[in-house]
């Protein structure tokens, strides 16, 4: 194990708080409401380098899920969250991280880009707020998406009630591993025991929610993916950012009691 100390900032409005981990990915480590733990972080990944974390939420730039490296030669779900950010602006409820385009990058993603993201509480709610720019003179393809990890014990994952098409929670095998895209109504709705959540995401920008468990881990990802699986290996089914424009990526997560 390499074990590394990650600082995380924390931010705080009112009842709800969030940390945030600048060096380790630009990871969001922490979202509580009235003290209740919205997600999920196995601490031993967040703290060996060697491993990709197992909680938060994951930035996955350029690409959601695995390549077959037909085009580019990149990690399942990107570079970005395994690579330090900038901190370039704090207050207490929000925070403010940008990563550049460099040679590690262009070795294996031949464009220039800048990546500022945004972290921001306010009520119940956490706004994940993603501005990708293309600095270069071409167009940049890119399958973004974000991987949050929310808590939920093994033995409540069949209790899960959501508004997403075709997902029945009562009718999945927990006890094996799921991972399924779905498609994204783009206010995404979930009850669970002693929680309920809204992910307000932009459908025409990210037209997939990702579903994935494992057996025996007290989470369940639902994902707001922009492209699906593989989608870098074809160029038709990318998300094109054109030269010197910008686009952004909006995810607002909101947490409560049910009534």
């Amino acid at each position: 194990m390499m074990e590394q100390t990650f600082k995380e900032i924390t931010l705080v409005s009112g009842s709800t708080g969030a940390k945030i981990a600048p060096a380790r990915g630009g990871l969001v480590t922490s979202f509580s409401v009235n003290d209740m733990e919205i997600l999920f972080l196995e601490r031993a990944t967040f703290n060996d380098v060697a491993q990709n974390v197992r909680g938060g939420i994951p930035l996955l730039f350029p690409n959601a899920g695995p390549l077959q490296g037909n085009l580019y030669q990149l990690p399942r779900h990107g570079f970005a969250r395994n690579t330090a950010w900038n901190l370039t602006e704090q207050n207490q409820n929000s925070i403010t991280l940008q990563l550049q385009s460099g040679g590690n990058t262009k070795a294996i993603y031949p464009f220039d880009f800048t990546l500022e993201l945004n972290v921001a509480i306010s009520g119940n709610q956490l706004t994940h707020n993603m501005t990708v720019t293309n600095m270069g003179a071409r167009p940049m393809p890119t399958a973004y998406g974000i991987h949050p990890y929310f808590k939920i014990s093994q033995a409540e994952k069949h209790l899960l009630v959501s508004n997403i098409a075709r997902f029945h929670a009562g009718k999945i095998d927990w006890t094996s591993e799921f991972d399924k895209s779905f498609p994204n109504p783009g206010r995404i709705q979930v009850r669970m025991p002693g929680k309920e959540l809204t992910i307000e995401n932009d459908p025409a920008l990210f037209q997939f929610v990702r579903i994935w468990h494992l057996a025996g881990k007290d989470f369940v990802c639902l994902e707001p993916w922009t492209r699906d699986n593989f989608a870098l290996d074809d160029l038709a089914r990318s998300l094109w950012v054109e030269p010197q424009q910008s686009v952004n990526f909006s995810v607002a997560i909101r947490a409560g009691i049910p009534k």
